[in-house]
C-alpha cells in the first residue's frame, strides 16, 4: 500500500495513510475496519415467535438488520432482543431510552430503568401494507468485564397510520460474556414475514 504521510511509516504499529482507492479496495475485500461480515440470516415464515442467533463470532460490535417485518397479530407490539448468558435467555436487568416520532410532527419519549429486554422495533403488526425496518448495533457482547449496550434506529409504515420512526439505546446491566441473542415478539403471535440478519463489524 502507498504511504502518503510525512512521518516515518511504521507497519508494526499500523501507522500511515492509505489512498482513497486503496481504502475502497480494502473495504470491498472485507479487510478494512468497519466492514460488515454476515454471520447469519433468518427469514420469518409465520411458524415461531422468536429466532435465536447463537453464533456471535469474535467481534466487539454486532449489527442486526430487520427488513419488512410483519407479525401475524393485529396487536401492535415490539420486536425486541434479549441476550443469552451460558445459553440461558436473560429476562431482566435491562434499561432503555428512546425517542419516537411521526411524519405529522408528533414526538414522545419512552424509557425504563427496569426492563426485560433490549428495545428495538415498535408497532409491529399485520395492518395493510405494514412494514417495520431498522437496525440495532450491539456493543461488548463478548466482553465479560463490560456491560452490553445497544443503539437502534427504526422506520415503521402502515396504511392506517402516518409513517413513524424511533431511535435510542439500551443496556444490559450485568457484565457477562453473551453466548447468543434472541429476537422475539414481545406480546403475541408469530413473526409472519421479513428477514433478520446478524453481522459482525470487522475491526481494523
Amino acid at each position: 500500500m502507498t504511504y502518503l504521510g510525512t512521518q516515518p511509516n511504521n507497519v508494526k504499529k499500523n501507522t500511515g495513510l492509505y489512498t482513497p482507492s486503496e481504502i475502497l479496495q480494502l473495504t470491498k475485500d472485507g479487510s478494512w475496519g468497519g466492514s460488515l461480515e454476515l454471520i447469519e440470516e433468518q427469514t420469518a415464515d409465520d411458524s415461531v415467535t422468536f429466532y435465536d442467533f447463537d453464533n456471535l463470532g469474535n467481534y466487539d460490535v454486532h449489527l442486526f438488520q430487520a427488513t419488512n417485518i410483519q407479525s401475524a397479530s393485529t396487536t401492535a407490539q415490539n420486536l425486541d432482543i434479549r441476550v443469552k448468558v451460558g445459553g440461558t435467555v436473560q429476562t431482566s436487568g435491562y434499561q432503555f431510552a428512546q425517542q419516537l416520532g411521526n411524519s405529522a410532527g408528533t414526538f414522545s419519549e419512552s424509557k425504563s430503568t427496569s426492563f426485560s429486554e433490549f428495545i428495538w422495533l415498535p408497532n409491529v403488526d399485520n395492518e395493510t401494507n405494514a412494514s417495520a425496518n431498522g437496525y440495532c448495533y450491539i456493543y461488548n457482547a463478548l466482553n465479560s468485564s463490560k456491560y452490553t449496550f445497544t443503539t437502534h434506529h427504526t422506520v415503521i409504515k402502515q396504511d392506517v397510520h402516518t409513517p413513524r420512526f424511533s431511535f435510542g439505546g439500551s443496556v444490559f446491566t450485568t457484565a457477562n460474556q453473551c453466548s447468543g441473542f434472541r429476537v422475539f415478539l414481545a406480546t403475541t403471535g408469530n413473526i409472519a414475514s421479513g428477514t433478520i440478519k446478524l453481522f459482525g463489524v470487522k475491526q481494523i
